[in-house]
């Protein structure tokens, strides 16, 4: 027959077992849970806006994008210099994605100017790590004397 103090402890040990499994299980569930960012399939390639070359601003603009499954539904500006987050913003309404669940995420883009070589004229350059990150840079704009030799950007 079994006790009131061994009902106890019975009762104890496996509340604590439950607590205990159910702890070990939660990781699992919430990783299961976590969407899964979409797949962007098509979308313009990020540009450095002229104007805000031209006056030299730059750097990081995160932008909160909300998508229907197949497309951006809205986008919304957490931060960053106006300049670029309009031209951030205007880059993201490009984007296509292969269906996915409805999702939201925070995009973020970083504007960088980069100091040319004398008289180098070669392009800047956009890094996508999609669809979270894009790294988008320019060379600054420099004028040059005509008397010296441009080089040519191999």
């Amino acid at each position: 027959m079994i006790t009131h103090a061994k009902r106890y402890l019975m009762r104890t040990s496996v509340s604590v077992g439950l607590m205990v499994l159910g702890g070990m299980l939660s990781p699992a569930f919430a990783q299961e849970a976590k969407h899964e960012l979409p797949l962007v399939t098509a979308g313009a390639v990020p540009l450095y806006p002229r104007t805000a070359l031209l006056v030299r601003i730059q750097g990081v603009v995160k932008i909160r994008v909300t998508t229907d499954g197949k497309k951006v539904a809205s986008v919304e500006a957490e931060s960053g210099p106006p300049m670029l987050v309009k031209a951030a913003k205007e880059n993201i309404l490009t984007w296509e994605f292969a269906e996915h669940i409805s999702t939201s995420f925070v995009k973020t883009f970083e504007y960088r100017i980069e100091e040319p070589a004398h008289c180098d004229f070669s392009n800047g350059a956009a890094v996508l790590h999609m669809p979270l990150e894009i790294r988008v840079s320019a060379n600054g704009v420099q004028t040059c004397d005509p008397a010296t030799e441009i080089k040519p950007h191999p």
